[in-house]
């Protein structure tokens, strides 16, 4: 009975892990490159239910003494949270400034208030300083232009100190700024700057910070190539729908193991003050 209650307990747990997991995606669900947040859940171990006191075997067993009847679960645990980096649909947008990076292992390079972090938001905008930032107010960094890509390079040291020159972009309030396919900043027509683009060798070693961006946990951040996919914005790499269907069976798996805690609890009650009450 006890047991009992410790499964569906520790099931009640993973069940608001899920939940937050869920919430989350759902919160961000208009978030340009946002990726979902998902889960690993794995069986703790089972206890296996043998027959004792059993001396009636027929015909004798000297060597199974005491017969297997099955097994016991003992609940559930999270074993990882992990974000899936697949690629999201692009979406056309028509502005200017509107990019999407067609390489799913690229990331933009772009400075907060912490330092350099990385983000695939291609939502970008000219701030009244001139600057060139992304929505959360971050700067775009870039490298000037002309310079030689080469894929590999390692533009970020495994303790995030940067192995080049990067700059921020900025333009006067009278030019016309765009960004081609290759990367470059074209002010006016004339490429002045390309974008910094990186990839992680291990993208596990990205962690997320919040305002969708990402931070580097461990390793080295190395240059990225692919297109830049001009008015268009890449959208979360999950279905709405999906993230709801999950959200309603989170919330049914959490009510039938509250029923099971509730339905060993009556019976515990009955076993004290019923079953086990002193009489006099």
């Amino acid at each position: 009975m006890i047991r009992g209650l410790y499964t569906s307990s520790s099931s009640m747990l993973c069940e608001v892990i899920r939940q937050d997991m869920v919430a989350n995606n759902l919160a961000n669900v208009d978030t340009a490159g946002y990726k979902r947040e998902q889960g690993i859940f794995k069986e703790l171990p089972a206890m296996v239910l043998r027959r004792v006191n059993d001396g009636k075997l027929y015909p004798p067993r000297p060597i199974y003494k005491f017969p297997k009847i099955g097994e016991l679960g003992t609940g559930v645990i999270l074993d990882e949270s992990f974000t899936d980096f697949k690629m999201g649909k692009m979406e056309y947008t028509g502005n200017d400034l509107d990019i999407g990076l067609e390489n799913e292992k690229a990331f933009l390079v772009v400075q907060g208030p912490n330092g350099l972090r990385f983000s695939r938001d291609g939502i970008l905008n000219i701030d009244h300083e001139g600057y060139l930032t992304n929505m959360s107010g971050d700067y775009i960094m870039a490298e000037r232009e002309p310079m030689n890509e080469t894929e590999g390079e390692e533009l970020i040291d495994a303790d995030g100190n940067p192995k080049v020159n990067f700059m921020r972009v900025q333009v006067n309030d009278q030019q016309k700024v765009m960004i081609d396919e290759d990367g470059r900043v074209l002010v006016d027509g004339e490429p002045q700057f390309r974008l910094s683009r990186v990839r992680a060798t291990d993208r596990k070693a990205l962690r997320k910070e919040g305002a969708n961006k990402y931070v580097q946990a461990y390793g080295a951040m190395t240059r990225a190539l692919g297109n830049v996919k001009q008015g268009y914005v890449e959208k979360p790499n999950f279905s709405l729908v999906e993230e709801m269907v999950k959200m309603i069976e989170v919330s049914r798996a959490y009510e039938a193991n509250s029923k099971v805690v509730q339905s060993h609890d009556g019976l515990l009650d009955k076993a004290v003050n019923s079953v086990g009450a002193t009489r006099r």
